[in-house]
Order: structure tokens, then C-alpha cells, then sequence
């Protein structure tokens, strides 16, 4: 467990969590940034961005670059790993990823959308035969069958892991990318469609054919918010935010496209920035 209990936690480094990163730093809090993608690969692809103000004509690349520049010059603390639960105590959150855990005073979410549903019958199973993190859950399934459902990349190494414990992995890529997998492991390319079972799970349903498994793992590049953080309040399918970006949870706050539409850059930074300033307003009232 890291020994460091930072100011805020800033979950994503698309423009509102590096937003919210930069002010955090130029007003002198420890901040700690978890990004495990590669900060926003869907910004970065795009080709022009003529509508953020005085970056005319700009690359989607070029502006997260100096996004990113502008931000790391201020030294924050860069942890380079999925965030899968944020728990709630008495005046520090916990944050667990798969290969530490992490506490902070405060959260800013800043995860992006979610572009992807959920899976009938996934919440139900959760903790029962669904998880989110081979890492983490993998050794419950010793010798047992699995199937991976990847929205990214990185779905492959967590396939390549649980086949080095379980019986038979299935690996289902929902990208365009072809993966190159080990022979071991079967790739299946079709749709899923359901989790189904009893008390625990049994079977994956797909647009052609069932599996029969007993566990699923989903890798998202952000897992559903409200199984991060359980009991916050959505607004749909968004994360419900007051105006000044604070959540139902005190002390967690959130920014950018996880708050909802309009999904545009200057709405995500406008928001960042309001977010960390609300959160050191929050630090500030509970050090008094």
C-alpha cells in the first residue's frame, strides 16, 4: 500500500482530468493522477480541432501533447493504472487498482463516457462470476472456464494471465484492431449479448452460439462508474453533478464527459478546473 495520502485523486487523464491536474499543482496541493490508457486515444485521433479557443487549426495529437506537457511541467504524481474500486472512510478515500491501493482526501472522476452498456444479467453477477480485473479475481478461477470480453487492447495481456491459471480462456475482441494471441487461448469473434446463471454464472450468451464458463471478465477502458463507486448518483447514464461539480458523495467530485452532453474539449477543461477548485474549497473547510 502506497504510504502517501494525497490531497486529491484524480481518476482519467482526458483534457478535465489533466484540467484539473494543472490547477491542482499551480495551487500547491499533492495530486494524484491515474491514467492507464494512453490520455484520450479518441481525442488524439482526431484529425482537426478548429473549435477550442486560440488553438486554431490544432491536431487532435498536437493539442493533447501540449495538454500534457503543460501539465507534467507541474509535476504531479502519474500512476499508471486502472482504478477499479474508490471506497469512502472516515474523511480519506481508499483506491484500489490491481497492483496497489491508494488513499487521497478527495476525488475528482473524470473517466470519459462510457461507450458501451451493460451486459444483462452483468450487475446482477457482479462479484459472482463477473469481474472487471484478471488481476485481482484471476486466482478464483483456477482451473476453471473463462471468457474475456475487451473493448481495448490491453484485454490481451489479461487473457494471456488468466490462461496461465484457468482451464479455457475464450477471448472476444469488440475492437477493430485483429489481437495475436497465444494458440492456447480460442478467440471468438461475435457479439455478447447476456451473462445468464443461477446463483453464480453459467453461461455467456452471443449473437450465434452460448458458452458455458464460469466467469466473465470485461475490460473497458472505464469500467461502469457506478460499480467503482457504489451508491453515487447517476443521472442516466451520467455521473448527477451539481453546478459546482460536486457529486451526492462528499468529498468526490467529477468533470468532463462522464457529467453528460455536450461532449466538447472546452466544456471538459471549463469543468476540470471547476471541479479542483471546489474540491481544495472542501479540503480547505475540513482543515478549519
Amino acid at each position: 500500500m502506497a504510504s502517501e495520502i494525497f490531497d486529491i485523486a484524480i481518476i482519467g487523464g482526458g483534457p478535465a482530468g489533466l484540467s484539473a491536474t494543472l490547477t491542482g499543482r499551480i495551487r500547491n496541493k499533492s495530486i494524484a493522477l491515474f491514467e492507464h490508457m494512453d490520455f484520450s486515444k479518441k481525442l488524439q485521433q482526431a484529425h482537426l480541432v478548429d473549435n477550442y479557443l486560440g488553438m486554431p487549426q490544432i491536431t487532435g495529437q498536437g493539442m493533447m501533447q501540449q495538454f500534457i506537457a503543460h501539465c507534467m511541467a507541474h509535476n504531479p504524481t502519474v500512476i499508471r493504472e486502472k482504478v477499479i474500486n474508490i471506497f469512502p472512510g472516515d474523511n480519506i478515500f481508499t483506491i484500489l487498482t490491481p497492483g496497489d491501493t491508494y488513499e487521497a482526501r478527495a476525488v475528482i472522476i473524470a473517466t470519459g463516457v462510457v461507450a458501451t452498456t451493460l451486459f444483462s444479467g452483468e450487475k446482477n453477477f457482479l462479484g459472482r462470476g463477473v469481474s472487471y480485473c484478471a488481476t485481482c479475481d484471476g486466482m478464483m478461477y483456477r482451473d476453471k472456464d473463462v471468457a474475456v470480453i475487451s473493448y481495448a487492447e490491453e484485454g490481451e495481456e489479461e487473457a494471456d494471465f488468466l490462461r496461465e491459471l484457468c482451464r479455457t480462456v475464450y477471448y472476444l475482441p469488440q475492437y477493430k484492431k485483429a489481437p495475436t494471441m497465444r494458440s492456447e487461448i480460442k478467440v471468438i469473434h461475435d457479439k455478447p449479448k447476456a451473462i445468464t446463471g443461477d446463483v453464480v454464472v453459467e453461461n455467456l450468451v452471443m449473437a450465434e452460439e452460448n458458452l458455458k464458463v464460469h466467469g466473465v471478465f470485461i475490460i473497458r477502458q472505464s469500467d461502469p462508474v457506478e460499480n467503482v463507486l457504489p451508491g453515487l448518483e447517476l443521472d442516466g447514464e451520467v455521473i448527477k453533478v451539481n453546478r459546482d461539480m460536486s457529486t451526492n458523495i462528499p468529498g468526490v467530485f467529477a468533470a468532463g464527459d462522464c457529467t453528460g452532453k455536450p461532449w466538447q474539449i472546452a466544456k471538459a477543461t471549463g469543468e476540470g478546473l471547476m471541479a479542483v477548485l471546489s474540491a481544495i474549497t472542501y479540503l480547505g473547510k475540513k482543515d478549519k
